[in-house]
Order: C-alpha cells, then sequence, then structure tokens
C-alpha cells in the first residue's frame, strides 16, 4: 500500500473530527476548537493518507510542559519530567492491521528522538481495547500504571517507551 505521512494543516481538521469521532471509545470525542489548539501546540501532528490522497489516519503528540487538562497527562507529568505524550492516535476501520499506525509511531520516534527520550501513551482497560494492548505492547511499551476516571466508569493503562 502506497501512502504518504505528512504535517496536519488547518484545513486537514475537519478531516480528522470524522476520523477520531468514528474512532469513540478508543479515543474521546473533540470539538474543532481543541483540534486547533492542538494544531498550535503539538510536537507532532501528522496525518498518513493515500497516494490519492484519502486521509486513513493521524498521530497527536505533546510535550510535557504544557497547561493541558488530561487526567492521562498529568499523571505522566506528576511522575516524568521530560516526555513526548500521545495524545491520539486514530485510524479509519478500514485500515486498522494494515500497519499504518505502527508507521506513524515509528514516523513519530524518527522525527523526535534527538528531543525526547521517552514517550508516553495510554489505552483503555475499561472499555477494553485489546487490539490497543497487543499493538502498544508489540512495539515495546510498558505499563507503568493505571488509572481510573470518569467515576470508575473509564480505567486506562498507562505506558512508556524508553528511546
Amino acid at each position: 500500500m502506497d501512502y504518504q505521512i505528512r504535517n496536519v494543516e488547518v484545513a486537514d481538521i475537519e478531516d480528522l473530527i470524522k476520523i477520531n469521532e468514528l474512532s469513540v471509545p478508543a479515543v474521546n470525542s473533540i470539538s474543532k476548537a481543541q483540534f486547533e489548539w492542538f494544531h498550535q501546540n503539538s510536537i507532532y501532528f501528522k496525518l498518513i493518507q493515500s497516494i490519492n490522497n484519502e486521509v486513513q489516519g493521524f498521530l497527536l503528540a505533546l510535550n510535557s510542559l504544557l497547561e493541558y487538562e488530561s487526567l492521562n497527562y498529568k499523571w505522566f507529568q506528576e511522575r516524568y519530567s521530560a516526555f513526548a505524550y500521545i495524545d491520539r492516535i486514530a485510524i479509519l476501520e478500514e485500515y486498522k492491521r494494515s500497519g499504518l499506525g505502527k508507521k506513524l509511531y515509528l514516523d513519530l520516534e524518527k522525527s523526535i528522538k534527538s528531543n525526547y527520550k521517552m514517550i508516553t501513551c495510554e489505552y483503555n482497560l475499561k472499555p477494553m481495547n485489546h487490539e490497543s494492548e497487543k499493538f502498544h505492547i508489540s512495539i515495546g511499551y510498558q505499563r507503568v500504571g493505571k488509572l481510573n476516571t470518569q467515576e470508575g466508569t473509564k480505567e486506562v493503562s498507562l505506558m512508556v517507551k524508553n528511546l
């Protein structure tokens, strides 16, 4: 499969909102304004598209120094001084299990390795996301904790990969 990874542009945000919404509950729903904030504050915000320009997915990462209200992000901030935090990855269903997520993760590592020695992320334990669990373990992420949120209705596995 031929593909291109490129930086997200503001004009891409509407497509990313659609992909994000199709990926709930693996990711949470967010507004256009939040996507615009991510666009301005991310250290990595890239999409993957086919050679005929169909956006197939995206990955978004932040640095560890932001004022960001995510409980998961704050958990890492309280424990680690410098890291790249994967806030979300979303791939259209028809392209899952085709290696696109791994390509984005490897591109992230290559893009940030001179400035960051650790990448953090999480995946859902409740509701369980077995696909994400297998994926993260297969590419070298290790669990460093768990966090219950939303009055116990959601639980995540907090993951770290040292570069």
